[in-house]
């Protein structure tokens, strides 16, 4: 075709004939260009499929790892809820006049505030870059949601956390065997020192502590179930997503 057009050049040359010369000039710059816009059509639409193909790979990578957090946040849920329960029995113990308790049940009820799972979210795909090529609003904004109640339970462990260990322990170091509390989370025999279990129970500034305790118990328990049911709608809208990609 090219040849063709050289030689048909030539011959306007040759006869000078300027007008059907500059029809052909401008027939071979249009398919010129004709061929130009083809090649980057074609060079678009091998981008946007490397793109798509890369976007499903992190939605389905994000799914996952969601997923793989709900199992987690599953086991987390059921610690949770053990601690808030037991925390609850023990403020309801407190009392000027104690009634005798099953001391067994007592040792359980007290090294059971020591005890402060943590669901540590698997954030792999969350923090990467390529998450940019989420483009979803709606998932975007429920993703959001998850890192804004994220953060707010772990602000909550942390302050069982410096609870505990700041006010707790002392107390329960200087007025409590922890070995009594041996057959229940480790191997331990019991303590020869004596304990005063109604003393320790009698204590209303001990008592303001574990109701504190119980409290956060149960703030910790709102906001792993808070999570789980955004983790739920994100695992849904992914699917959605993936389906209309």
């Amino acid at each position: 075709m090219i040849n063709l057009f050289r030689k048909f050049r030539r011959q306007q040359i040759s006869s000078k004939q300027y007008k059907k010369y500059l029809i052909y000039i401008i027939g071979e710059v249009f398919l010129v260009v004709i061929g130009i816009l083809i090649a980057l059509q074609i060079n678009n639409w091998n981008e946007g499929r490397k793109m798509n193909t890369e976007k499903l790979k992190i939605l389905v990578e994000l799914q996952n790892e969601f997923k793989e957090n709900q199992n987690a946040l599953d086991r987390k849920i059921d610690l949770h809820k053990f601690i808030s329960s037991q925390t609850d029995d023990l403020v309801n113990l407190f009392n000027p006049i104690p009634k005798k308790a099953d001391i067994k049940k007592i040792d359980t009820l007290i090294i059971t505030m020591a005890f402060m799972p943590e669901f540590k979210a698997t954030t792999s795909v969350l923090n990467s870059e390529k998450l940019a090529l989420v483009q979803d609003s709606k998932l975007k904004s429920h993703i959001a949601d998850w890192k804004f109640s994220y953060e707010e339970y772990r602000q909550q462990i942390k302050i069982t956390y410096d609870l505990y260990y700041n006010h707790i322990y002392p107390f329960i170091s200087e007025n409590y065997q922890i070995k009594n509390a041996g057959g229940i989370f480790f191997e331990s025999n019991k303590s020869f020192f004596d304990v005063d279990i109604m003393k320790i129970l009698s204590n209303s500034a001990f008592e303001n502590h574990v109701f504190m305790r119980s409290i956060n118990a149960k703030s910790i328990l709102n906001s792993a179930t808070k999570l789980k049911e955004i983790q739920k709608i994100i695992i849904k809208n992914i699917e959605t997503v993936i389906i209309n990609e």
